[in-house]
């Protein structure tokens, strides 16, 4: 694991934590990293600083009731039109270890169509630390049916469902019921 890990199955895509932003810039120079989506709560960004990079701000918390999915579509659209353009993407989040991941593990099934435990593996390859939270690998779960529906209407449906039905809990319940449900 370093400050920027490349994801093998998409080797323009690299993952890792906040710090790799401030620290270790010239990685990001030799990675050849043109675009960066920030999964944070909070903004980072100091006035005139970043502007070389393309940039996606998605502001959520790391808690597994954040609504992760309603960006994977926007996260996935801004990673694939990057890629195809020839960049190359940073997806980080304070640890690089759970939104991100979950960032990744979207696009990857997107991509390259699998279950979530086989894009997090994929993702794992690049950066072993990689844990979304339970409630983000349920969500991953309903991204799936998703790209699996048969059109826009039945994905949007089955979105719809799910937020109507979602379950919300404390971090104890989630970890509980995530360890009761496989992935």
């Amino acid at each position: 694991m370093g400050w920027l890990d490349q994801i093998p199955k998409a080797p323009s895509l690299y993952i890792g934590g906040l710090h790799a932003l401030y620290q270790k810039p010239d990685l990001f120079a030799q990675a050849g990293i043109t675009h960066i989506v920030s999964a944070l709560d909070f903004d980072i960004y100091e006035a005139g600083a970043f502007q070389q990079y393309e940039h996606l701000h998605i502001r959520l918390d790391d808690d597994p009731n954040e609504n992760l999915l309603a960006h994977f579509s926007e996260a996935c659209k801004f990673i694939e039109q990057a890629l195809e353009g020839g960049g190359a993407v940073f997806v980080h989040c304070a640890m690089g270890k759970s939104r991100s991941a979950t960032i990744c593990c979207a696009y990857l099934m997107q991509k390259f169509g699998g279950t979530p435990d086989q894009a997090l593996m994929w993702v794992c390859e690049g950066r072993p630390v990689c844990d979304p939270n339970p409630g983000f690998k349920s969500q991953l779960l309903v991204w799936r049916k998703m790209l699996e529906a048969k059109g826009d209407g039945e994905a949007d449906e089955i979105y719809q469902t799910w937020l109507k039905e979602r379950w919300t809990g404390d971090w104890w319940s989630w970890d509980k019921r995530h360890r009761e449900t496989k992935l």
